[in-house]
């Protein structure tokens, strides 16, 4: 049976082997990467449910009664997380699936590990903090959620002022209860990025980041990133699902643009970082599709830049 290995994660990532830490190669080393490989009739069958989704799907990012739906779901973690004592595995996002077809390497895989895209996403993680925010004093996480990102990150800095933010309260609520009861340097604040609070100064030597956030703001970006152009940041980070990576011509990548442009996800941010570079506002330090992602569509590429 096929596994991810140390080397595959390197070019999933762009990376060198020895760039990965003690903490990335334990991640690897206790987790289940093996995976099964489809037929053409599973392949079909995963296919066909995709095409079902794309159809039937009435989801819009962006819409108003979303508001409530992030309200009531990082309600949800936060309540979770007080009745379990506090466990961080609490968490861990509802919309994170366990025993499904994934995409990885350009098709689809069945992985014998139920959390393989949790865990997958952690070794991404814990290397991606660990080469671009060592250096910083400060790190904000905008749209942060659960603020699973901060836990981990407060694991690998506890010396770092961590700072989630959010434009609904639960999640605010939920980063400060993580704080004060883990005894970490981490505090929640209401931020819309639509409608930014150019009040809302960052430290000095600060760096930036958004995991998914951007996504859900259907394209409306520009404010965000004016904001962040003249606030400048040290490093500004985005992991977001970004369609203008995908090729068209084929039929896999097809399927994620058609889903993705269903349910509105945000597009475009790419290229406007692209032209701020040309404007010499910007200067990009590294762009990656990491060919892995969920069932229907990739949401780990990563930008990475600085306002100039």
């Amino acid at each position: 049976m096929p596994e991810v290995t140390i080397a595959d994660f390197a070019r999933s990532f762009a990376a060198s082997e020895g760039e990965f830490s003690y903490e990335c190669l334990q991640a690897i080393g206790n987790s289940d990467f093996s995976y099964r490989k489809l037929d053409q009739k599973q392949r079909d069958d995963v296919i066909l449910c995709v095409l079902k989704k794309i159809s039937s799907d009435t989801q819009v990012i962006g819409a108003e009664e979303r508001t409530s739906v992030w309200e009531q779901g990082w309600a949800e973690n936060l309540s979770a997380f007080n009745a379990q004592d506090h466990n961080l595995e609490a968490l861990i996002p509802k919309f994170i699936r366990e025993n499904q077809p994934i995409r990885y390497d350009g098709d689809y895989i069945m992985p014998s590990n139920p959390r393989f895209e949790f865990d997958y996403m952690t070794v991404f993680r814990l290397w991606l903090f660990q080469k671009y925010f060592a250096g910083f004093s400060s790190i904000y996480e905008f749209g942060c959620g659960s603020g699973l990102n901060l836990v981990l990150l407060a694991s690998l800095f506890p010396e770092k002022n961590l700072y989630g933010l959010d434009f609904v309260q639960p999640p605010v609520d939920l980063i400060n209860t993580i704080g004060k009861t883990h005894n970490w340097r981490m505090t929640g604040f209401r931020f819309d990025m639509i409608n930014p609070d150019y009040n809302f100064n960052l430290a000095a030597r600060s760096a930036v980041f958004t995991f998914g956030a951007l996504e859900q703001l259907a394209s409306k970006t520009e404010s965000f990133i004016q904001y962040l152009l003249h606030q400048k940041p040290g490093i500004c980070i985005h992991v977001e699902p970004t369609v203008e990576l995908y090729d068209e011509n084929s039929l896999f990548d097809y399927l994620a643009i058609q889903f993705h442009r269903k349910r509105g996800y945000t597009e475009r941010l790419l290229p406007r970082i692209q032209q701020l570079e040309i404007e010499g506002k910007a200067k990009i330090i590294g762009v990656k599709r990491l060919n892995f992602g969920s069932l229907f569509l990739e949401g780990y590429t990563y930008i990475i830049w600085q306002p100039v």
